[in-house]
């Protein structure tokens, strides 16, 4: 318990400059380049591509600073995150011979980017719980609900940045009709890491981040790899067939 204890605390003083930052920028900047007329916007129109692939990387922390009242543009203010997002949306689109893209596309470094990105999720889950618990010290619930936008905001913000490279007819549902995987799992972090705040469940915080980092990884290799369903699955089925009984014993009270 120690080991992990002592995991837990580097993981938790692990800067996230350069490393976690610019695993983080790759990934999402070789993740949009790979969609649909994401190329295209590139070459006609680099300036709305990288505000795009700009916001999606910043995307939690706009999102949770809007949502908590504060100015949204401070995930911006910092020069060398923006600078090194800029850089990799250029090593993402234009590098010689695609060669950054390329590289993305080998299935190892694949694994382990999403090792580094899941880490990085607890990290950044985490640290929005502290700025939300400095809004809002004693109100739970917004504090599980700002807290998860840290690790999912780039969900939400999907259809902002397809509406940049996508007609109108072409854009996919957004996250409030159809929840992704990573929103369900960062409201469940949330949740997890704001009952420690509030001495709801008693587990250290550095086992709780080592185990939730864990968790993240071994989830979603599986998915990758293996190709496993989303976990939450049983649970929406679960509920969506309670809501079809309940509309039919509804139905047939009433005739």
């Amino acid at each position: 318990m120690d080991t992990v204890r002592e995991l837990g605390s580097y993981i938790l003083s692990v800067p996230y400059f350069p490393v976690l930052h610019s695993v983080h920028c790759f990934a999402v900047s070789a993740s949009l380049r790979s969609q649909k007329g994401a190329v295209e916007l590139a070459n006609k129109n680099p300036l709305a591509s990288l505000a795009g692939n700009l916001l999606i990387v910043n995307a939690g922390g706009v999102l949770s600073h809007l949502a908590l009242g504060l100015a949204p543009m401070t995930p911006f203010g910092n020069v060398y995150n923006i600078l090194t997002a800029v850089l990799f949306w250029w090593l993402a689109y234009f590098s010689p011979g695609d060669v950054a893209f390329k590289m993305y596309k080998i299935k190892p470094l694949q694994y382990a980017i999403t090792m580094v990105r899941e880490t990085r999720r607890t990290k950044k889950i985490l640290d929005t719980m502290r700025l939300a618990l400095s809004v809002f010290p004693d109100k739970w619930i917004i504090v599980v609900l700002v807290t998860s936008l840290g690790g999912c905001g780039g969900k939400f913000m999907q259809t902002t940045e397809e509406s940049l490279r996508l007609r109108s007819t072409e854009l996919s549902s957004s996250e409030f009709h159809r929840i992704s995987y990573v929103t369900k799992a960062s409201l469940l972090v949330s949740a997890i890491l704001t009952g420690i705040h509030f001495n709801v469940l008693s587990v250290s915080l550095e086992v709780a981040v080592v185990m939730i980092s864990a968790g993240l990884i071994v989830i979603n290799l599986g998915m990758i790899i293996a190709g496993l369903p989303d976990p939450f699955h049983p649970i929406a089925k679960v509920n969506v067939t309670w809501k079809r009984k309940s509309t039919y014993y509804h139905y047939i009270s009433s005739s």
